[in-house]
């Protein structure tokens, strides 16, 4: 039984090996060590432990890059072949559902794992720097490996029980923010609550939050890692965290395989109804006239002026309830939650707020751009038509922005109201930074936009994982930079190279999409 499962796995692991992509990111693995190593380096005249600083830059890295792949690498094991009707194939060639779990998720965690051991002989330069210990090392990389083992068959558990990708994602996303921010938020709402005599500290709801905390503690690897960092660390390898984390891997896994046939033949029916559904509720569009793609771009991706009228009402009710429920709180209470609620506070709460809006519908529009020309393969026949590469583009992308007039239309609502509120973000201190946050969310937009059309699933995580790989790679030569020229010009030295250096990325990021696209309409 066993044996026959493990072929697929077997197979997909040998083709893994073989493929020149996977030697080349252990390489890059190796080189963006080095490169952390130097900056380290650079600052030890400053620190008294460069050791622990150069493997505290490493182990977060490898959180953050673990917790993306989660979400945009491991959460599409099933989805994928879901999507594209190949599941039915599988079963035919007699791949069983263990041999399907074990060869299109267990293979890719072996991938991570393996990228993570490659760095672990040269983790141990951190040794000879001074700060660290070969078993906080030790320690660590379990820690981290255990931590992989539970994402990687969580977002499993996700994908099997997922129609969509984006279903999977949503589902990977929420539990790992219940599993960081829920027991800390509880906490926080019962020592409220408690303040204001609406509980006591004998009751059973706060001790059970105060259990809940200190659980999700044992088992959270970001204490683990902040014991682990810390002075004098003398605990054992194998702590309640990594045991918990396997043990909990193991069931998500074992849960997956048995609701795995179940799952997928309801999945099944569901397509073949909403097929016969979506044929009855074809509402015919407004005429797209010259501008066809921004037309597409609009109705079929944005959601059109369905879409344009509740955003334009969801804003608008963000605003009035920040504002005026925030208003109502601090006047009809004695305690506030966290400081005494003012109608300038209240508004850049709601300017913030509007803010991340703008940034997540820019991701998702952008994500979406190319993905259903390249799923459904109409690239060959866009390209064919009497218009350029170039005007295409760009009709999508201002398609794309008139789904976006709801929030920069609460954006400058906010701002009319208090103008203060945009000026205190500049007067904050953080107007260098916040500059810097800009330039980088434009490349990470162009980033997104190019992984969107090289690869079929993960392209935000994708995108992610590069702005923060390449954040760690080029922060030695930013210090470089900063200690040459802050003295001449202030913050500006530090600006304009992140500047100049980002227009150059965009520039080339759009003729790598250029060529990416032309490249794939020629293939297919």
């Amino acid at each position: 039984m066993f044996r026959g499962s493990l072929i697929f796995a077997g197979f997909a692991l040998k083709k893994d090996i073989r493929l020149k992509r996977t030697h080349v990111f252990r390489f890059i693995c190796v080189a963006v060590v080095f490169i952390i190593l130097f900056s380290s380096w650079l600052t030890s005249s400053r620190i008294g432990s460069p050791g622990l600083d150069f493997f505290t830059k490493i182990v977060w890295l490898n959180f953050w890059l673990v917790t993306l792949t989660g979400i945009g690498f491991f959460s599409t094991a099933i989805t994928e072949e879901k999507e594209e009707e190949t599941l039915p194939l599988l079963k035919l060639a007699g791949i069983d559902s263990l041999g399907l779990l074990l060869g299109k998720s267990t293979v890719r965690a072996l991938r991570v794992i393996l990228l993570l051991i490659s760095q672990l002989p040269f983790l141990m330069l951190a040794i000879a720097l001074g700060g660290i210990t070969s078993l906080q090392i030790c320690a660590a990389t379990a820690a981290i490996i255990s931590y992989i083992i539970l994402v990687a068959n969580f977002s499993l558990l996700c994908s099997v029980y997922a129609r969509r990708s984006g279903e999977a994602i949503a589902l990977v996303l929420i539990g790992l923010l219940i599993l960081f921010f829920s027991p800390d938020i509880l906490t926080k709402i019962s020592v409220n609550l408690q303040s204001r005599g609406y509980l006591a500290a004998n009751e059973l709801i706060p001790r059970s939050i105060k259990a809940y905390q200190e659980i999700a503690h044992d088992i959270s690897v970001v204490e683990r890692i902040n014991t682990i960092l810390s002075t004098g660390y003398s605990e054992t390898v194998f702590s309640t965290q990594v045991i918990s984390n396997l043990l909990m891997g193991m069931f998500f896994f074992l849960t997956a395989w048995l609701i795995f046939e179940r799952c997928t033949v309801a999945d099944q029916a569901e397509n073949i109804r909403k097929k016969r559904l979506s044929r009855k509720r074809n509402i015919r569009k407004s005429r797209p006239d010259k501008l066809a793609f921004v037309w597409k771009e609009y109705h079929f991706v944005t959601g059109g002026k369905k879409a344009l009228i509740i955003k334009l009402i969801l804003y608008s009710l963000v605003i009035f309830w920040v504002v005026g429920g925030g208003l109502l709180l601090d006047q009809y209470s004695d305690v506030s939650f966290i400081f005494p609620f003012s109608w300038n506070e209240l508004l850049n709460a709601s300017l913030l707020l509007m803010l991340i809006g703008l940034v997540i519908e820019c991701t998702i529009y952008t994500s979406r751009m190319f993905r259903e020309e390249r799923k459904l393969k109409m690239l060959p026949l866009i390209t064919i038509l009497p218009h350029s590469l170039l005007r295409i583009v760009y009709e999508k992308i201002a398609g794309c922005m008139m789904a976006l007039f709801p929030v920069c239309m609460a954006l400058g609502l906010v701002i009319l109201i208090a103008p203060d509120s945009l000026t205190n973000f500049y007067n904050s201190g953080f107007n260098s930074l916040l500059l810097l946050i800009g330039i980088q969310f434009v490349v990470f937009l162009h980033l997104l936009a190019y992984y969107s059309i090289i690869v079929r699933w993960g392209a935000l995580a994708f995108a992610i994982g590069t702005i923060i790989l390449v954040e760690a790679c080029a922060t030695p030569f930013m210090q470089i930079l900063f200690l040459l020229f802050h003295v001449a010009i202030g913050e500006t030295g530090i600006i304009l190279p992140v500047f100049y250096l980002s227009l150059l990325s965009c520039f080339l990021l759009q003729i790598l999409i250029a060529n990416r696209l032309q490249q794939i309409a020629a293939e297919e």
